[in-house]
């Protein structure tokens, strides 16, 4: 089976990467593609459970890591010094569905897939 990584590291409410590259992954994961996603960056702020984007910004993509799980995607990996920064930022208000990879494991990441994907 193909794996599939998708690495988010732009603003989740600056353009639409983000969000393209979450709708890419629910789309592979609805056809029983095998998809992992990385956040880094800018990105790390959509582990922020208290988003309060506005109306030109759209919708709160916060809300979509919860659902990936009804999708099969099980792995959303975060560096552990990321974590650790977005920890101080936001506090209480951090989503917890991550994995964090140290960084041995983060340079082995990218070589267990067949595509990688950066939004």
């Amino acid at each position: 089976m193909k794996k599939t990584l998708i690495h988010l590291s732009s603003s989740p409410y600056s353009n639409l990467s983000c969000k393209e590259g979450l709708d890419l992954a629910l789309v592979l994961a609805t056809f029983e593609q095998e998809v992992d996603i990385f956040l880094s960056g800018a990105a790390l702020s959509l582990l922020n459970t208290a988003q309060t984007p506005t109306a030109e910004q759209g919708k709160n993509l916060h809300k979509l890591l919860a659902g990936l799980e009804f999708y099969d995607i099980e792995n959303l990996y975060v560096h552990a010094s990321n974590l650790e920064a977005a920890k101080q930022a936001n506090g209480d208000n951090l989503w917890q569905g991550t994995k964090p990879l140290n960084q041995t494991e983060w340079h082995a990441l990218f070589s267990n897939y067949q595509q990688v994907f950066r939004f």
